[in-house]
Formats: structure tokens, C-alpha cells, sequence
């Protein structure tokens, strides 16, 4: 009897480790970082990234099973979570260059989303963009499901639709490019 209870003591914990989502600490970050300060954790498992986060160049996160952000995040380069799992982006969230969402699981993205770059929504199931959304480049609605641009959009570049239909676009939009068919 004792043997047995070894056994499925034994086998209950290597069930649970298979199943725990692992911890990054910050020294793990360097074995993939490299010299820019660009951090690549692409195709990774879920795993729960440090809180707070500074990344000093890229952030890849594309076809990753990482789930959530860390609730405060500072990316001064790129952030990439296409074809990810991230469903909401955190509410302190910091980004030096372009924010790529292409085919990824969010479900919202939160009011007054400031993106110094582009902001690719390609593929996503976003039916709303939130208000004062403010993009510095190109934003990318290809392939999505928002047919209304929000209150107060700034975009410094050009918005491609794909073949979204646009049926509403607010007088305090302010679009310095061309909106692409």
C-alpha cells in the first residue's frame, strides 16, 4: 500500500508540473535576448513574463501560447504578438515603435492606446476600436470585423481597409494619410 501511495503521489506531480505555466524571471530573458536588447519568445509555451517589464528593443511574441501581459509593459522597439493567444493588452502598456495584432485572440483593446508606429488589426475578431486610439503610422483593419472608426482616432499615417466597409468615420477623426480600399 505505501508503494501505491508513492506511486500516485509521484504521478499526480508530474501531472501537475506538465500542466503549471512556467515563471520567467528576469535572468531567463537573457538566453533570448540579444545585443540590441531585443527579446524573442516566439513559438513558446505559456509561460508568465516579470512584472514590470522594460524591454530595451523587440518584443516577439508571435505564435506564442503566452495568454497575458504583464500588467505594466514597456516595449522602446516593436511589439509583436501575431497569431498569439493575448486576448487583452495591459492597461500600462508603452510602445516606441509599431504593435502587430495580426490574426492574434484580442478580444478589446482598451481607450486612449497610444502606438508610436504601425497597428496591424489584421484577421482579429475586434469588432470595436476604442476611442482616442492614437496611431503614428499605418493602421492596418484588413480582414477584420469593425466597420466604425472610434471618437477622437488619430492616425499620422494611412489606414488599409482590405475590404472592411467602413460605414462611419466621426468628424473628430484626424487621418493624415489616405484610407485604402
Amino acid at each position: 500500500m505505501k508503494h501505491v501511495s508513492i506511486w500516485l503521489f509521484i504521478s499526480l506531480f508530474v501531472a501537475l508540473q506538465s500542466h503549471a505555466k512556467s515563471v520567467v524571471i528576469p535572468q531567463q530573458l537573457l538566453n533570448h535576448t540579444d545585443t540590441y536588447g531585443n527579446v524573442s519568445l516566439r513559438n513558446s509555451a505559456e509561460l508568465i513574463l516579470p512584472d514590470p517589464l522594460v524591454i530595451k528593443g523587440n518584443l516577439n511574441l508571435e505564435n506564442s501560447q503566452i495568454r497575458q501581459l504583464p500588467n505594466t509593459l514597456t516595449v522602446n522597439g516593436n511589439l509583436n504578438l501575431a497569431y498569439s493567444d493575448i486576448e487583452y493588452l495591459p492597461a500600462q502598456l508603452h510602445i516606441g515603435g509599431y504593435l502587430n495584432l495580426a490574426h492574434s485572440k484580442i478580444a478589446a483593446i482598451s481607450e486612449g492606446l497610444q502606438v508610436q508606429g504601425d497597428l496591424s488589426l489584421m484577421g482579429t475578431q475586434l469588432t470595436k476600436l476604442p476611442s482616442h486610439l492614437y496611431v503614428g503610422g499605418d493602421l492596418y483593419l484588413a480582414n477584420s470585423s469593425i466597420t466604425e472608426l472610434p471618437e477622437y482616432l488619430v492616425v499620422k499615417g494611412n489606414i488599409y481597409l482590405g475590404g472592411v466597409t467602413i460605414t462611419y468615420i466621426p468628424d473628430q477623426a484626424q487621418i493624415d494619410g489616405t484610407i485604402f480600399q
